[in-house]
């Protein structure tokens, strides 16, 4: 059994649903303009296969069964005998129900129980198998017709076939021929065109003898000579004339076509052309043809199944397979029915209720509107292209006809000729004398354009070597101004580069100033904490002095040995202690008389109260032997008084210059001076610096020979070994500030220093 669904048919019924419908029927239009065939109206083949109880190309009817009378698979292609198609649906207003269409193709051509569609069983075009339709009457009594069908598929193929064969006066299909009157003989181009070339044979066999007479009758020693005899060459010349203005348009080629044609004469070819054009149309459209009736819209059988195989599967979707068959049972009885789900409907959306017989017709129409689309796809597209090149054809070839029209070259008598060619002879002659005149006119105006020409190419050259002159000119100008513009380049990069020197050498300047200030504070820092340490120590030396200042007088912490018992016993003296050499000094300052002869003890014992002097104490080394000598006489001044005598101190030693005398300068200080009319200072570490006021460059010598030259001018300070820091004012003079607040001013211009102190005062030095 086949199967029940072709699986293309979906594809095939939805192909052509966007196209439109042609606007006329080309290819039947083109077939019958080309054969002389009546092609049928399309619109009208399908009105003797319409059965009014289905639609076009089927019959139908629609049975109520039982629901035990479904089975799976029961709709589709050849499912039971006697019917050719069969849909099961459910009806949705009755439930114990199911309703059977059987559907029976109209005209369709059976083998035993198998429906055989047309196919041309080959794609050889003169081999196809094709059908002529039959009239018969179906089931129902109904008139039915397939021969309008087959005349309008098949018709067209036998009409071409035999156009190709050179004559459709016997086409004949179905039982329908070609009229008489309206076949076409393609033998006819060819039988024509030797009509033509029969005519241009004459005119050229004709032309040859006729210019033979015309030269014996022109040569000198003609026997007929005269005004006749000229006469009748006149003629002969004018025949002549007009027979070969036959021929050279008997000779023109078609102006379009493919190739030369055949032929002795521009009709002929033209005429051959034609026919070939003709031959190549039918070639195409019988190709046309085959690949139509090998597809699978040449059927509209065929496609009427594709149809139905559509709907039949919409049912099996929306209608079968959305309800369900269900029993009901009693005591004595059951019931089956069945119940739709969501989603089932009997309605199709472009046939409407399938209950309805009447919108079955829809089928049929849907059907033959794709074939027809077909036929519109796979005949009416190609003879579009097939006319359209035919009829330009045609009308090229038509006008090789209509302008190629053979017109004799005179229409005048022989003596109107003859007079014509007088008169020509002698308007020849003025025409010579005149042609002389414009010649001779034309080589002295010849003659004047070769010297304005002359002219001219002088002026030109003379402009062309003012021009050269002008450019050298402008060319020296411009190498002399790109040399200025050189030049200038190279000035200008000269002074950058100058530029670029000197602000290399400002920041090399400006760094080395900055190093010495750099130095300068680090060689400050050093000073102020050399000072720091020297002060230490200073201070710690004058604790040691204070110290033993304060143990001279301290018995408890001077050994003195007998001279303790000498001095301070406590025995009084009752006798004179004989020659003291002045001990007790003057009357009434003993005292004085004991200092007198204490040896040299400076004034330890000087100023008011007889406290200890520490302004001199000089060279206390001898005290003890001055005082020992002192006590050995029994001394005493007039009077004989025993003053009350002061013990002296222990042996204090030397105490050098421990209190030197107020204003003198500590070793650890700077001494200034002149040098050759220069400020120089010395420093106890062995440094010094010596200032040239001319240059304002301070030289500072260290310890170790090295120096180091400062330019006071601008604004730059130094710092020196003992902290102090010396600079220039702005009139020129050297200034020196120390860190205990005093400044030293020098004016090199008169050698003099002035020191201010800390508490304004001032001393004013010569250093000449």
């Amino acid at each position: 059994m086949v199967d029940r669904y072709d699986a293309d048919s979906i594809d095939n019924v939805n192909k052509y649903e966007d196209a439109t419908d042609a606007s006329s029927d080309v290819w039947a239009g083109l077939v019958t303009h080309i054969t002389g065939y009546p092609v049928p109206d399309r619109s009208t083949v399908f009105d003797t296969l319409r059965s009014d109880h289905g639609g076009k190309l089927f019959r139908m009817d629609i049975r109520d069964r039982g629901l035990g009378s479904f089975v799976e698979d029961a709709s589709g292609f050849l499912r039971n005998t006697g019917e050719d198609y069969d849909i099961w649906f459910f009806d949705g207003g009755k439930k114990t129900q199911i309703k059977q269409a059987r559907i029976v193709f109209e005209g369709r051509v059976k083998a035993g129980d198998e429906l055989i569609f047309a196919d041309p069983g080959t794609d050889d075009v003169a081999n196809a198998s094709v059908r002529e339709g039959n009239e018969f009457k179906d089931y129902n009594k109904d008139q039915m017709s397939t021969v309008a069908l087959a005349r309008y598929m098949n018709g067209p193929r036998t009409a071409l076939l035999e156009l190709l064969g050179g004559n459709t006066a016997d086409a004949r299909f179905s039982n329908l021929g070609v009229a008489e009157d309206a076949s076409v003989d393609l033998n006819s181009f060819d039988t024509t065109g030797r009509a033509f070339d029969f005519a241009a044979q004459f005119f050229r066999d004709q032309g040859p003898k006729i210019k033979e007479w015309e030269d014996a009758l022109g040569r000198e020693d003609a026997t007929w000579k005269g005004e006749a005899a000229e006469v009748f060459r006149s003629l002969l010349t004018k025949i002549r004339e007009n027979y070969d203005a036959y021929i050279e348009t008997f000779d023109e080629k078609p102006g379009t076509g493919e190739g030369d044609g055949t032929g002795k004469t521009v009709y002929s070819r033209a005429l051959s052309q034609a026919r070939s054009a003709l031959e190549d149309a039918a070639d195409k459209l019988l190709d046309a043809w085959i690949t139509w009736a090998n597809s699978d819209y040449y059927d509209p059988h065929r496609v009427l199944r594709y149809v139905l195989d559509d709907l039949a599967q919409w049912v099996d979707t929306n209608n079968v397979a959305n309800t369900d068959i269900k029993t009901t049972y009693s005591a004595y009885s059951s019931t089956t029915y069945h119940d739709p789900r969501d989603g089932f409907t009997q309605n199709h959306p472009e046939y409407g209720d399938l209950t309805d017989i009447a919108n079955w017709a829809k089928v049929g129409d849907k059907a033959v509107q794709i074939w027809s689309r077909g036929v519109d796809e796979y005949l009416v597209k190609p003879a579009r292209t097939v006319q359209s090149t035919l009829n330009n054809t045609f009308l090229d070839l038509g006008g090789d006809f209509t302008e190629n029209i053979p017109e004799p070259k005179s229409t005048s008598t022989a003596s109107q000729e003859y007079e014509e060619r007088k008169a020509e002879e002698a308007q020849e002659e003025i025409d010579r004398q005149n042609e002389e005149n414009r010649r001779y006119q034309d080589e002295l105006r010849e003659e004047q354009e070769r010297q304005r020409e002359e002219d001219k190419r002088a002026q030109d050259e003379l402009r062309e070597e003012q021009n050269r002159q002008r450019e050298e000119d402008k060319r020296a100008q411009d190498e002399l101004r790109e040399e200025q513009n050189r030049q200038r380049e190279e000035d200008k990069r000269a002074q950058d580069e100058l530029r670029e020197e000197q602000n290399r050498q400002r920041d090399e300047d400006r760094d080395y100033q900055d190093e010495l200030r750099e130095e300068q504070e680090r060689q400050r820092e050093e000073d102020r904490k050399y000072q720091d340490e020297l002060r230490a120590e200073q201070e710690k030396q004058a604790d040691e002095a204070q110290e033993q200042l304060r143990t001279l007088n301290d018995p408890s912490a001077t050994d003195l040995g007998g001279l303790d018992d000498l001095l301070n016993r406590d025995l009084p003296v009752t006798e004179s202690l004989g020659d003291m050499g002045g001990l007790n000094g003057t009357s009434g300052d003993a005292d004085s008389a004991l200092t007198d002869d204490l040896g040299n003890l400076g004034a330890v014992n000087g100023g008011p109260g007889g406290g200890p002097s520490t302004d001199g104490l000089g060279n206390l080394g001898d005290a003890n032997n001055a005082v020992n000598e002192s006590l050995a006489g029994p001394g005493g001044g007039p009077g004989g008084g025993q003053p009350a005598v002061v013990p002296p101190p222990a042996n204090l030693g030397s105490l050098g210059g421990l209190n030197s005398g107020g204003g003198a300068r500590l070793p650890n200080e700077r001494t200034p001076g002149l040098v050759d009319g220069n400020p120089v200072a010395r420093f106890p570490d062995g440094s010094s610096t010596s200032f040239d006021p001319d240059t304002g460059l301070l030289t500072t010598t260290g310890p170790d020979g090295s120096t180091t030259t400062t330019d006071l001018g601008n604004g730059l300070q130094v710092t020196n070994p003992d902290g102090s820091v010396t600079s220039l004012t702005d009139d020129g003079k050297l200034a020196t500030t120390f860190p205990d607040g005093r400044t030293e001013t020098i004016d090199p211009s008169t050698g003099r220093a002035v020191t201010t102190g800390p508490d304004g005062s001032t001393t004013t030095t010569d250093l000449g």
